[in-house]
Formats: structure tokens, sequence, C-alpha cells
């Protein structure tokens, strides 16, 4: 369980930036009961450094993390103000007042956008990123955490590189509001995030409800 932490802060702190407002295990997005569900019993919840802007929630017996909501299945489900937009079959619910994907067998990732590979983590396994497992029942998957401007179940597939600065498109990702941020010419992009329900505008270089990914 701790490196399948480890893995996803990395993940995380090398390649998210989210721009709506910053959730922080202070105000208890992990919905942290003392005595019931805290760290005595397996569940906690870590800030992801180095802005603190996002957090990670976690939970005993192999159940997968969760960012920025709460990984058991204390629901309340409102499919009509939600607004994320989950890829590959994924249904967009509010989890205790957040807004998250619950995404089909095999899949994973804040929109559902990672398709796992029924393996074990081993090199060569994701060419370019990081892997993390998930057991599924009696299935061992195993996700690649593309690098940015990688994308492929096994990260094989490389579709953008800085070769100036400013903000671009994220064409491979555009549905689910993401796009790049390249600090330098030549440089690794960072990839930024749209707030939900709204996608980045190639146009105005801004995120907005009405942009399109054409």
């Amino acid at each position: 369980m701790q490196t399948l932490i480890l893995g996803i802060i990395f993940v995380l702190l090398q390649q998210h930036i989210q721009l709506a407002g910053g959730v922080t295990c202070a105000s208890n997005p992990c919905s942290l009961v003392p005595g019931q569900f805290d760290a005595s019993n397996g569940y906690c919840c870590y800030d992801v450094p180095p802005t603190n802007t996002d957090s990670v929630c976690t939970c005993p017996n192999n159940v997968a993390p969760v960012l920025n909501a709460p990984c058991r299945t204390v629901i309340s489900v409102n499919q009509a103000s939600c607004n994320r937009t989950c890829l590959n079959g994924g249904v967009c619910n509010i989890v205790n007042g957040t807004q998250v994907c619950w995404c089909g067998l095999g899949y994973t990732g804040s929109s559902c956008e990672l398709q796992g590979t029924a393996t074990r983590c081993a090199t060569g396994v994701c060419q370019a990123g990081a892997c993390v497992e998930q057991t599924l029942g009696a299935t061992v998957y195993a996700y690649c955490y593309c690098n940015p401007g990688w994308t492929g179940a096994r990260c094989d597939q490389c579709y953008f590189t800085c070769q100036r600065v400013g903000v671009f498109p994220d064409t491979a990702y555009c549905t689910i509001g993401r796009y790049y941020y390249c600090p330098q010419a030549s440089g690794t992009p960072i990839i930024a995030l749209c707030p939900d329900g709204q996608k980045f505008n190639r146009l105005t270089s801004q995120c907005a409800p009405n942009a399109t990914c054409t």
C-alpha cells in the first residue's frame, strides 16, 4: 500500500496542476472520523506537495486511492448536477459534495482516462510513465500514468513536445479539460486542468464552458 501511495503522489507531483480551488486535508476531503475512519484503521489523507492544492485519500484492504474525495463508498448520488467528463463509459457522481468518476472494470484515473493491462508492474510495461498496480477481484491490473506528452495504455505514443513557451491544447485529453503549459522551449510540458465542465479554448488560450475540441 505504501508503494502505491508514493507512486500516485509522485505522478501527481510531476504532472498535475489543479486550477480550480485547492483541496487540502485541512478541509477533510476524505471525510475522516476519529475512531471510525482514521489512521488507526487505515484511513488517511495526504496533501500533495509542493503546492498542497490536492489531496490523496487512502483506505485499507487494497482499496484504490482517490484524489480529493473519500475512497470508501459512502456516497450521495446526484448525477443531475455532475458535469465532470468521464471517459471509457465512466459515470459522474457526487461523493460528499465532490464530483468523481466511477470507472468501468479495467479503467482508472480522475476521468477514467487510464486503461489497465491485466498484468503486474515490471520493467517495460510502461514505456514513458510510472506504473501503479490495482487488484480488482482476482485480477491484478497495471496502470501506466504517462509522462506529459505521452499516451496509450503503455505510454508508448508521444504526441506532444514543447517547441515554444506558452499554453497549448492537449489533443489527446481535451474532452476532460486538459491542456499543456510549456515554461520553456524544448522543455518538459506541464499538465494543466480546467475546472470541471470546461475545456481549453485554443483560440483564446483560456478555459471556457462552451469550448470545443475541434
